[in-house]
């Protein structure tokens, strides 16, 4: 991989093209690398300075500590390890078998926290042992579980992760009581005390519902609505929300069935999931992509809650990218998904959906100057 020496003549181009541009009339778009805009846009983006040659991943003792409320499923995961899957009416080895939370809010609120936030997990779970041993386990990793319903009358939703020696996997999973809560059941005052709501799978209206109520409270928004995103109503949920974490295919449907283009928006942030090809981040003024890093993947469960909470913690400790709003400067997007690209990674050497991050283990999985692999586009 490069050192700082490529990093910093890069930096440099990219001075110079600024120098040249800004004696020349506005140019209509960007190519590769990265090309400045003249005046900030009225929405806040800023210009070339956001890109820094060395970024801090860790954030400062005194650095803000983001608040965040994930709502959405909560679940608990038996994950089954096998060679290989078996063909119809035949039968394979269980190489290993372990036990844990799951569910993409509660992954996410876990991860906010291993990175140093605080969080509070907003979701249902039903009144049985696997309801109880899911909460007790967020209590225990540092999650606020003091939002969730007991529904009594439904069971815990338990998800079957049966992965294969490749790291592939398939799911099998009862809805149980993933669902029962609503808007109406979350404190205003614990929303009206967060920075940002991170919404998951949910019932399109509650999605809504909850997008409306944090905006009201002047709290960002983002969603990751999952496999459904294009056979649940989400429009109103998708329209009030700030950032939206897809993967490649959930991007191309939505796409294809609503009026959102994930991969062209124009009033959003949008972070994409590319799988072993990293990620890319879309905004109206351009894009930032970083082609991710080579793992050996044992376990592919949880990877995206792990990029989410890797972005979410990484963007909301800096005022310049989220003090009013998202930015749309593709440039402030640059650590975001380096730190989300190494969470994601992480997870996938873990066994199960939930992952122990920390701020070491980002740096580490990055090594050297990850920062030369981002590739900058800026529009006008």
């Amino acid at each position: 991989m490069s050192g700082h020496d490529d990093w910093d003549e890069t930096v440099a181009e990219w001075d110079r093209e600024l120098d040249e541009w800004e004696g020349d009339d506005a140019p209509a778009g960007g190519g590769d690398g990265a090309a400045a805009t003249d005046d900030p846009p009225a929405d806040g983006t800023r210009g070339d300075d956001a890109v820094d040659p060395d970024p801090d991943l860790r954030p400062d003792d005194g650095a803000r500590v983001p608040k965040v409320v994930a709502a959405g499923h909560i679940n608990w995961d038996v994950t089954i390890h096998v060679d290989s899957l078996p063909e119809p009416d035949g039968e394979t080895r269980i190489e290993r078998l372990e036990q844990s939370g799951g569910g993409s809010a509660a992954n996410v609120a876990v991860g906010l926290v291993d990175l140093g936030g605080q969080s509070v997990v907003y979701g249902s779970v039903g009144g049985d042992e696997s309801g109880a041993l899911a909460l007790r386990e967020l209590s225990k990793a540092g999650v606020d579980p003091g939002q969730v319903l007991v529904d009594a009358a439904e069971p815990t939703s338990v998800k079957y992760v049966i992965v294969d020696g490749g790291g592939e996997l398939l799911m099998l999973a009862n809805d149980g009581a993933n669902e029962s809560f609503s808007a109406t059941g979350l404190d205003r005052d614990t929303l009206a005390a967060a920075d940002h709501l991170h919404l998951t799978g949910q019932q399109p209206e509650t999605a809504a519902a909850l997008a409306t109520a944090a905006a009201e409270a002047d709290a960002t928004r983002s969603f990751d609505p999952g496999r459904r995103v294009a056979d649940r109503e989400f429009d109103a949920a998708l329209a009030a929300s700030d950032v939206l974490f897809l993967n490649d295919r959930e991007a191309d449907a939505l796409d294809a069935e609503t009026d959102v283009d994930p991969w062209e928006p124009d009033d959003r942030v949008v972070a994409i999931k590319l799988g072993d090809e990293g990620a890319t981040v879309r905004t109206p003024h351009g894009s930032v992509s970083h082609p991710g890093f080579d793992v050996d993947p044992v376990d592919t469960t949880g990877a995206g809650d792990a990029f989410a909470a890797g972005f979410l913690a990484a963007a909301l400790r800096k005022p310049e990218i989220t003090g009013e709003g998202f930015s749309h400067d593709p440039r402030d997007y640059q650590v975001p998904v380096l730190v989300a690209n190494a969470c994601g990674a992480v997870a996938t050497e873990s066994v199960t959906a939930r992952t122990d991050l920390s701020w070491e283990r980002v740096r580490e999985t990055m090594g050297e100057s990850p920062e030369t692999d981002c590739l900058i586009e800026v529009r006008a």
